[in-house]
């Protein structure tokens, strides 16, 4: 397995893992509405290139 910038994974891969496990890419939290799959993360990708881990996040002042 390797860990890989969510950037360097084709877009339509890291939409489809979102849509599989939480229906839909958008998450909404106290700070606001965010469409995960545009948001900076890193993907674990296996042997066969799917990716079986997924984090995004954001970063606002001195949070994250």
């Amino acid at each position: 397995m390797k860990i890989h910038t969510i950037e360097d994974i084709p877009k339509e891969k890291v939409m489809d893992f979102f849509k599989l496990h939480w229906g839909s890419t958008g998450m909404v939290i106290s700070s606001g509405v965010y469409d995960c799959s545009t948001l900076d993360g890193f993907a674990i990708v296996n042997e066969v290139d799917s990716i079986v881990g997924l984090i995004t996040y954001i970063v606002k002042g001195k949070e994250c």
